[in-house]
C-alpha cells in the first residue's frame, strides 16, 4: 500500500481514533522515509563501486573483491543485529496500530468496501557473491580407448588421462562437460565409432577430474538402444553423479539447478534429432528410431520443426526461474561436423534463446571449435554469451586419421570456458568476465596400445618441463594457435560487451 492510499484510509476513520493513529502513522512514515533514504544511498554507493571495478583489469578486480570480502567479514553480525532491532520495532508499531484499530473501529465496515491489507511484502535480500562456472567440450571414447586401457582382468581405468587437466577442471566453483556415448555394460559390450558404448568407469573418472555435471543429450546417447539408454541413467543414479539432458520419467525435471555458493544457476541440455529413415513421426537419433516410451525422456529438437522446441524451452526457463535460477546456461549439441563456422540455423536458434532470456550457450558436436559471440535480444534488454562449439575435450580424432574430414588438426583441439558471475543483493546475476583455456589431446604409445592425456595449454613455452613429456612443444603450440585464431576475436568482443554493460549499469 503506498502513502497516498494510506492517507485515504486514515481519512475514513472516526475523529475519536485520529489522536492515536495519527501519531502511530507519523512514526511509521518516518521509518519508511529512513528506509528509502538508506536504499538510495546504498544504490548510489553500489554504482560508484561498479564504476571503479569497471576500470580495473580482471586481476585487479579479483584482488579488490578478495580484499573487500576480507575487510567486510566482521560486519554481518552488527548488520544482523541492527536489522533485528529494526524488525522488532516495526513489528511492535504494527501491532500497536492493529490494537488501536480494533479498539476504535469495531463497527462493521460496509460489505462493498474492500478490507485494507496491512501486511507489506518484504523484498528478499540475496547474498552478494562472485562465482565461476567452467565448461568444456565433448568426451568420447573411440576404439583405441576400448582396446588399450583394460588390464589383464579386463578392468578399465581412464583416470590417467586427466592427470594434467584435473587441477584446471577443479578450479571453477562448478564444472560441466559433455559425455558422448551410452553405458550398456558388459551385457552389450564396449565399442567406439559408430556406436559408442563405454565402460561405466569413465563417468567416475570424469567426475574425479573435477567435473560436477555431465551433459548427456548427445547424438550418441541411444547407440545402445533402449536398454543402454535407461541403464545409463541407472548407473549415474547409483554412483551419485549429476547429469542432465535425459531423465528417468516424464515427471522428472528436464533441467538441473545448482546452488553454487549461494548463487542459483540453471542448466539445460538439448540435442538435434535426425531424419527418421522409416518416414514415420517417431523421434530419431543418428537414424536410430527411439522407442515411444524413451523419446519423451530425451531433450531434443527438430531443425525442421522448431516451434515445439521453443515452446518447451520457454516453459522450462519459466520453471527454472520458479526454482530459483537467476542465471541460465543452455548446452546445445548442434551444428555441422568439421565446420569451423557455425551454420545459419545455429545463429537463428541462438538468437531465439537470447530473446527468451537464456544467459549463456555452451555448444558442442562439430568436433572442432566454432566462434564465440555476444548476442543481444531483439528488444535490446538482454545480452547472452555464446560459444557455438567447444571442440573435442577427449577423442582419438588425430590429424593423421582425419585427412578427408579435417586435415587441419582442429579435431585434436578443445577449450575450457570459465564464466565469472556476480550476484547482487537484489538477486541479479551478471557476467563479469570470460576466460579461455585451450586444451590439446596428446596421444602416445605403450606396449598395451595408444594412451592419452588432456593437456592444458596455458604455458606452452614450458609445457615439456611441466609435464615431463619431451618433443611436444611444436604440436602444442600449433594447437594453441588454432584455438586462439578461432576463438580469440569472439573472446575480445565478449569482454568488450561485458565492459560496456557494466559501464551502462553504472551510468
Amino acid at each position: 500500500m503506498d502513502r497516498e492510499e494510506k492517507k485515504k484510509q486514515t481519512a475514513k476513520k472516526s475523529t475519536g481514533g485520529r489522536s492515536v493513529t495519527a501519531r502511530l502513522k507519523k512514526t511509521w512514515d518516518k521509518l519508511e522515509d529512513g528506509w528509502e533514504e538508506y536504499l538510495f544511498q546504498r544504490k548510489k554507493q553500489k554504482k560508484k563501486l561498479e564504476k571503479q571495478m569497471a576500470a580495473m583489469s580482471p586481476q585487479e578486480r579479483k584482488e579488490f573483491q578478495a580484499k573487500r570480502r576480507k575487510t567486510s567479514a566482521a560486519k554481518p553480525a552488527a548488520i544482523i543485529g541492527l536489522c533485528l532491532v529494526g524488525i522488532l520495532f516495526i513489528v511492535g508499531v504494527t501491532k500497536l496500530i492493529g490494537m488501536a484499530g480494533r479498539a476504535i473501529f469495531r463497527e462493521k465496515q460496509p460489505e462493498t468496501e474492500l478490507a485494507v491489507q496491512t501486511e507489506s511484502e518484504t523484498e528478499k535480500i540475496y547474498q552478494e557473491a562472485d562465482i565461476t562456472v567452467g565448461s568444456t567440450g565433448c568426451m568420447l571414447l573411440h576404439s583405441p580407448f576400448i582396446d588399450s586401457y583394460p588390464d589383464a582382468e579386463g578392468n578399465y581405468d581412464f583416470s590417467s588421462i586427466y592427470k594434467y587437466i584435473t587441477p584446471y577442471y577443479s578450479k571453477p566453483d562448478f564444472m560441466t562437460c559433455e559425455f558422448e556415448g551410452a553405458l550398456g555394460g558388459p551385457e552389450l559390450g564396449y565399442a567406439g565409432f559408430p556406436n559408442f558404448k563405454s565402460p561405466d568407469i569413465i563417468i567416475e573418472n570424469i567426475r574425479d577430474s573435477g567435473v560436477d555435471l555431465q551433459m548427456l543429450a548427445t547424438n550418441h546417447i541411444y547407440d545402445g538402444l533402449s536398454y543402454a539408454f535407461n541403464r545409463t541413467m541407472e548407473v549415474y543414479e547409483e554412483k551419485g553423479i549429476a547429469y542432465t539432458g535425459i531423465r528417468k520419467d516424464k515427471d522428472s525435471k528436464n533441467y538441473y539447478i545448482a546452488d553454487i555458493n549461494g548463487v542459483c544457476v540453471g542448466f539445460i541440455n538439448y540435442v538435434y534429432e535426425t531424419t527418421n529413415m522409416t518416414g514415420g513421426p517417431d523421434k530419431s537419433l543418428n537414424a536410430i528410431v527411439m522407442e515411444s516410451q524413451d523419446a519423451p525422456l530425451l531433450n531434443s529438437f527438430n531443425y525442421d520443426n522448431l516451434e515445439p522446441f521453443y515452446a518447451e524451452l520457454e516453459n522450462s526457463i519459466y520453471n527454472m526461474r520458479q526454482d530459483g535460477a537467476h542465471f541460465i546456461i543452455a548446452n546445445m549439441h548442434w551444428g555441422m561436423e568439421y565446420q569451423l563456422q557455425e551454420a545459419v540455423y545455429q545463429d537463428e536458434i541462438a538468437q531465439n534463446l537470447c530473446n527468451m532470456g537464456v544467459d549463456a550457450i555452451m555448444g558442442g558436436h562439430p568436433h572442432c571449435e566454432q566462434p564465440i559471440d555476444m548476442l543481444t535480444s531483439q528488444d535490446g534488454s538482454h545480452k547472452m554469451f555464446c560459444i557455438y562449439s567447444m571442440g573435442n575435450a577427449l577423442s582419438n580424432q588425430r590429424v593423421s586419421l582425419m585427412m578427408e574430414e579435417m586435415p587441419t588438426g582442429h579435431t585434436e583441439d578443445g577449450v575450457m570456458v570459465t564464466l565469472h558471475l556476480h550476484q547482487d543483493t537484489d538477486g541479479t546475476v551478471s557476467l563479469t568476465d570470460v576466460e579461455l583455456l585451450p586444451t590439446w589431446v596428446y596421444r602416445y604409445t605403450e606396449p598395451s596400445g595408444s594412451k592419452y592425456f588432456i593437456l592444458p595449454l596455458d604455458d606452452v613455452a614450458n609445457i615439456e618441463t611441466t609435464t615431463g613429456i619431451s618433443g611436444i612443444y611444436d604440436e602444442a603450440q600449433a594447437s594453441y594457435d588454432r584455438t586462439m585464431e578461432e576463438l580469440g576475436p569472439g573472446l575480445e568482443k565478449a569482454r568488450e560487451s561485458i565492459r560496456k554493460t557494466m559501464v551502462c549499469r553504472i551510468d
